[in-house]
């Protein structure tokens, strides 16, 4: 993960400090002006601000007041001699730390020990089953290379009022990012609204979007404010933006550039004040090409787009879920249960997921609810349509599982592929005794190759050796 340091003043100590922090990925910028600061401290999400306190425009800082902000991060005072200063890290010990001159060369190694402390202070937290009501980036724990570049990106962006366009399979946690962009940015203190456009007909989403007036149809007994002017000094997300029909994407096209609507029934132009945030969980240049979404539409969503990765991609992440699911439902009087047996939790790396989490956190919550020990056995593991590891993939299950809710023609074809190719490595590592270079030469793929899609499907060559 990268960090962002911010540097206030300290030109004649600012090599040491890059030297003292050689050892991390960081991105450095320097200011040495309180205007330079105010421009650039809030421009994008700083893990620490370095602050020389003998600096000119060190009192222009108001450093108490910002100290006791939402989104302020760690303060580092660099010869901070003075009473105030002191009080100031007295008042807000989980953010500013004084450091004499001599010391500056601590930096680096305080700032190591605040990011390890604050990782496993979150990791606690979310294992703990905590939720909060407002989730911040800390509320995204993982160890997948492909989510903390998320992170990366999720600190640059979030604090700008540009658009987003999340893209993502369903059940991979849009929604919940949406709202953690919300909290990141300035708009934190507006309201958040969501709208499943997919969820609601042409004619009812209008009216939820946009509102009408008193008499615009029958049943329209009163004004009704939709909610794009209910997300006024906030954040709007559009879910499955491309249910959208084109009329509508018109309409809204044209209150992303006039910053304005009429609600339904209406004449009167109303300013709008909001980012937005969109969403698909379908391949944009797919909705481009069959004209589901319009392109002057996606360009305008589209200054940054996001891809919010599905879960097999990141499988070092299922243990963290599962046991952060687990933590969360014991707290419906099962809380003598501790975790998964070792099948069990093979079972779980084994799955493509097509579900993602929300198909996880489903299969964990019936495997809860079921369990009478401590341990939850693989037999509770249940999960519909799967043809699980060892067993055949039969005619039989194939029929009886081919389509269900949520299913499309495209993942099922996904879902045999992989299936099919689970078997053949399972049969082919289970004939070679898990020796790796005899797999990769009976397979046709290089042993670099082999082990990748060994990790995809949770297979470990010491499964496979044979007994003497």
């Amino acid at each position: 993960m990268m960090y962002n340091i911010l540097i206030f003043g300290l030109k004649e100590k600012g090599e040491k400090l890059l030297v003292d922090f050689s050892s991390m990925p960081c991105r450095f910028l320097r200011v040495n002006s309180s205007a330079e600061f105010y421009s650039t401290a809030f421009s994008r999400i700083f893990d620490v601000w370095i602050i020389e306190a003998g600096h000119p425009d060190f009192a222009e800082l108001a450093l108490a007041e910002l100290a006791a902000t939402h989104n302020t991060p760690q303060i580092f005072l660099i010869g901070a001699g003075e009473a105030k200063d002191q009080q100031l890290a007295r008042s807000h010990t989980n953010k500013a730390h004084v450091l004499a001159n001599e010391d500056i060369g601590r930096c680096g190694e305080l700032f190591a020990k605040l990011m390890r402390d604050m990782r496993e202070r979150n990791r606690e937290r979310y294992l703990a089953g905590y939720i909060q009501a407002q989730p911040g980036r800390e509320a995204i724990v993982t160890k997948s290379p492909l989510m903390e570049k998320l992170l990366d990106l999720l600190k640059d962006i979030a604090p700008t009022e540009s658009p987003i366009f999340l893209q993502g399979e369903t059940g991979t946690g849009k929604e919940l990012l949406a709202n953690i962009f919300h909290n990141e940015s300035r708009r934190r203190s507006g309201p958040f609204m969501a709208v499943n456009c997919g969820a609601l007909p042409d004619s009812l989403l209008e009216s939820e979007l946009f509102g009408y007036e008193k008499g615009a149809f029958t049943g329209a007994t009163s004004r009704r404010i939709g909610k794009i002017e209910h997300a006024a000094g906030g954040t709007l997300f559009l879910d499955e933006i491309e249910s959208m029909s084109p009329a509508m994407q018109v309409r809204l096209l044209r209150v992303l550039q006039e910053k304005s609507l009429q609600r339904l029934g209406g004449n009167t132009e109303v300013s709008t004040d909001f980012r937005v945030i969109g969403a698909t969980n379908t391949d944009p240049v797919e909705l481009l090409t069959s004209g589901r979404l319009r392109s002057d539409l996606y360009y305008r969503l589209s200054v940054f787009q996001i891809h919010v990765p599905p879960l097999r991609d990141r499988i070092e992440d299922i243990p963290l879920l599962t046991q952060h699911l687990i933590n969360k439902k014991k707290k419906d009087g099962r809380d003598y249960i501790k975790g998964l047996d070792r099948q069990a939790k093979k079972i779980l790396l084994s799955v493509p997921w097509f579900g993602n989490i929300r198909e996880l956190q489903n299969v964990i919550e019936r495997a809860v609810m079921l369990a009478d020990s401590e341990i939850i056995s693989a037999d509770l593991i249940h999960i519909p349509g799967l043809p699980v590891a060892p067993s055949p993939l039969s005619d039989s299950v194939l029929h009886e599982h081919a389509f269900r809710p949520g299913t499309t023609l495209k993942s099922y074809k996904t879902f045999l592929s992989q299936a099919a190719e689970r078997k053949y490595l399972v049969e082919l590592l289970d004939y070679t005794s898990g020796r790796i270079g005899e797999s990769a030469q009976f397979a046709g793929m290089t042993p670099r190759a082999l082990y990748n899609k060994m990790k995809i499907y949770g297979l470990k060559k010491e499964d496979f050796r044979k007994s003497e």
